[in-house]
């Protein structure tokens, strides 16, 4: 399994697992296009999808999140990082927290999805990550039929 060495931080990460009905080159796209992940995460989402590119997801409620692409492994691993600090770029935000995606095949041609945050130098942030995975998690389920 690939990923993205992070420094420890006392806060711990927020991890989840998700069993999708869709197989993994479809749910790779739901979580790297730009318009698909409008669809169902950020309201708008701009992506350069390699390595050090940069992007922007923005939320009418929320603001916008600067982000840079750490690593890809099409179609089994993605990982970006992120700023926390609204409408800061990702080079100038306080705290910049390391998302990671793994997929694998699943049970009667689906997925399953670990999604990893960490990071965290705020138990603030962490909880208001929390309840928002909750939600963006649900709303990918659904936008992948489920």
């Amino acid at each position: 399994m690939t990923d993205v060495a992070q420094s420890a931080t006392a806060i711990p990460a927020i991890e989840r697992t998700l069993e999708l009905p869709a197989p993994p080159e479809r749910v790779w796209t739901a979580i790297t296009d730009p318009v698909e992940l409008g669809k169902w995460f950020p309201d708008r989402a701009e992506l350069d999808l390699r390595p050090g590119g940069d992007g922007m997801f923005t939320w009418t409620e929320h603001g916008s999140a600067a982000v840079r692409v750490e690593a890809i492994d099409a179609p089994r691993y993605f990982a970006w990082r992120w700023a926390n600090d609204s409408d800061a770029s990702i080079d100038a935000a306080s705290e910049v927290t390391l998302v990671e995606w793994w997929l694998a095949p699943g049970a009667d041609g689906g997925t399953t999805l670990k999604v990893r945050e960490s990071g965290f130098t705020r138990e603030s942030h962490r909880t208001g990550n929390e309840e928002g995975w909750t939600s963006e998690h649900a709303e990918l389920v659904t936008f992948l039929g489920g």
